[in-house]
C-alpha cells in the first residue's frame, strides 16, 4: 500500500504528533490526484533504476534529471502513481543492447527506464534482482553542494534526509521520491544547486513551514509510516527553494 493512501487507515487513537504530517501528507494525496497540468490522464506507470555502483551524488542528481527531462505524458502518468519506482543491481552498459536506458549518470552506473506499464518493464526485472545494500546508508557528514544538469539557474535549493535505521535500500526509495517529484513540480528546476545534509532524525516540529499544505510551492515533503511502528508517520525528508537575500 502506498504510503499516502495507508494515511486513510490509521487508528484514530494515533498521537497528535502525528498532525502535521498527516495534514502534509494527505495535501500531497490530493495534489497527486490533480496532476501536473493539462497533459492526457495516464496511471500506472512505473521507472526503474538500475545499479551498478552507488554513488549518492550521481544518484541524486540523476533522479533530477531524469525527471526534468521526461515528456508531459508519462511525467504526469508517474507523478499519478507517486513516482513509483523500483531498483535493481546490474550493469547498464551491459544491458543497453536489449534494454536501453532512458537516462543515465556520465559513468553509466546508474541508469533509469520507464516511466513505462509495469508489463514494459518486468523483462528488466525479471533478468535482474532487487537492489540490496547494508543498512544504514553510509552517507558523507558534511553538506553536499550539487549542482542539477542544465544552465545556471542561480537558484539554491536545500534538501535535509533522515537516516536513523534507513538502509540504503530505504534511502534510495525516500530520497528519490524526493528529489523527482520535486523536479515535477517544477521546485527543482535545470541548473539549480542542491545543497544536501543528512540528520538522524527530522523533528516535525522543526519544520512547520514546510509541512505548512499551503506552502505547496516553496517546499516538499517526504512521509512515510515508520520502519518500526506503521501506525506511526515519520519525515524522512524536506526540501524548500531558498531565496536570495533580500527577496521574498
Amino acid at each position: 500500500m502506498n504510503a499516502q493512501h495507508a494515511l486513510l487507515f490509521r487508528p484514530a487513537s494515533a498521537s497528535r504528533a502525528d498532525g502535521p504530517l498527516a495534514a502534509a501528507a494527505l495535501a500531497r494525496l490530493a495534489a497527486v490526484r490533480r496532476g501536473l497540468g493539462d497533459a492526457p490522464v495516464t496511471h500506472g506507470l512505473t521507472a526503474a533504476v538500475v545499479v551498478a555502483r552507488l554513488d549518492v551524488p550521481s544518484f541524486l542528481t540523476g533522479a533530477a534529471g531524469f525527471a526534468l527531462a521526461l515528456p508531459p505524458v508519462p511525467a504526469d502518468g508517474w507523478y499519478r502513481t507517486f513516482t513509483r519506482t523500483v531498483f535493481l543491481s546490474g550493469r547498464p552498459a551491459a544491458l543497453a543492447a536489449r534494454h536501453p536506458y532512458r537516462h543515465a549518470t556520465p559513468a553509466a552506473d546508474l541508469a533509469w527506464y520507464g516511466p513505462a506499464r509495469r508489463g514494459r518493464l518486468q523483462p528488466l526485472s525479471r533478468l535482474l534482482r532487487a537492489f540490496e545494500a547494508p543498512a544504514p546508508i553510509p552517507v558523507p557528514d558534511e553538506p553536499l553542494v550539487l549542482t542539477v544538469p542544465g544552465p545556471p539557474s542561480h537558484r539554491t535549493v536545500a534538501a535535509v534526509l533522515a537516516t536513523r535505521e534507513v538502509s540504503t535500500a530505504a534511502y534510495l526509495v525516500h530520497a528519490h521520491h524526493l528529489i523527482a517529484e520535486a523536479a515535477l513540480c517544477g521546485l527543482i528546476r535545470p541548473g539549480d544547486t542542491l545543497r544536501l545534509t543528512h540528520r538522524a532524525d527530522l523533528h516535525p516540529d522543526e519544520f512547520r513551514d514546510a509541512l505548512d499544505p499551503s506552502r505547496a510551492g516553496s517546499a516538499h515533503t517526504r512521509i512515510a509510516p515508520s520502519p518500526t511502528d506503521p501506525d506511526r508517520l515519520r519525515l524522512y525528508g524536506v526540501l524548500r527553494l531558498q531565496h536570495p537575500e533580500g527577496e521574498h
